[in-house]
Formats: C-alpha cells, structure tokens, sequence
C-alpha cells in the first residue's frame, strides 16, 4: 500500500459527499435519562454528554459523522457515530450521500478534524460556511477520492493500535490456562 505522504491530495467540498442537518435538541433541562446517546459540542468522549430518553425530536440512524458547530476547545470536532443518536443544536449531522464504511468516515472524519483550528466561539461552523467547507482528501488516478485507499488505510491503523491490547489480553489468556486461573 502506498503511504499517506505520497497519495495525491485534492481539495474536495464537502457537501459534494454529506447532507447536513443540524441538531434539534436545544432544551437539555427538559430531557429524561434513557439509552439513547446525546451527541453535543464535546471535545472528548466522541461528543457523548448523555444518554436520554425518547422525546418529540428526530434522531439520528448511526453510520454517519457528527460535526461540532462551535463550543469550548470542541469547535470543527469531527466524530464517526456507529449508533443512533439525538444531537443537540451546536452538532450538525454529516449523512453520506453515498455508501461509505466505517473506516472511510473515520478517515473523513479525521481529514475534517485537522482543520479544526479555523473554528472556534468567534468563527462557528454555520450552514453557509458549511457549504463552502473543503477538505483535503487523497485521490485516486481519475480524480475523485480514494475510498479504497482511506478504507485500507484506517484498517491498518486500526490493527496497529489494537495489537498491543490483543497480544496482552492473549499472554494474559495463556497464563490463565498454564496456571490454572479463572
């Protein structure tokens, strides 16, 4: 596989490959608790703040990326949601246009991510900056992205980051049956 640093890269729009729909949960105090994540403008915990139930709002089917609109430190965030969620007002939702995987949105979602540092209380992500809104993706030999590419590579990096955790918990699986542990 061809590394990252020699892909070719070209500036693509983003609504080229996303619908956006911004998030109608605006009245936290009025949620019940439930099992439903609320999605909002977080830094961390892949923006979850909660988990509530129900109500007369939409939800939103897993499968797509979230984006924070704003926030503090969480600004120009990008997360892939596997789950069904509720995202409150500052996160818009990014719903593929096409059938994308998990790893191509995740790879997507770290591409929006680095561009983070344009955003922030002062300049929030808005419909109209959203439909200007370019990313850099890498692309394949007829122009248009390497899905393909993104796939491969973030199953690779996901393999790297996993395989110290499996070889530990494997030892440690061994161990147990060489020692008689439970």
């Amino acid at each position: 596989m061809i590394s990252i640093e020699d892909k070719r890269w070209q500036d693509f729009y983003l609504m080229d490959f996303f619908r956006c729909e911004k998030g109608n949960q605006n009245n936290m105090s009025a949620l019940s608790e439930g099992s439903i994540p609320l999605v909002s403008a977080r830094k961390c915990d892949n923006g979850y703040k909660d988990f509530v139930a129900p109500n007369h709002k939409s939800l939103f089917d897993g499968g797509i990326l979230t984006l924070n609109n704003d926030g503090d430190g969480g600004a120009g965030i990008a997360y892939y949601q596997p789950h069904k969620m509720a995202l409150d007002s500052h996160v818009t939702a990014l719903i593929p246009k096409l059938e994308l995987s998990r790893f191509q949105l995740l790879f997507v979602a770290m591409c929006i991510t680095k561009q983070r540092n344009r955003f922030g209380h002062g300049y929030s992500l808005n419909s109209n900056r959203l439909r200007s809104f370019k990313l850099m993706l890498p692309t394949a030999k007829n122009g248009f992205p390497d899905w393909l590419f993104m796939e491969e590579y973030m199953r690779l990096k996901e393999r790297q980051v996993l395989k110290p955790t499996i070889d530990k918990l494997c030892k440690q699986l061994i161990n147990n049956e060489l020692l008689g542990g439970g």
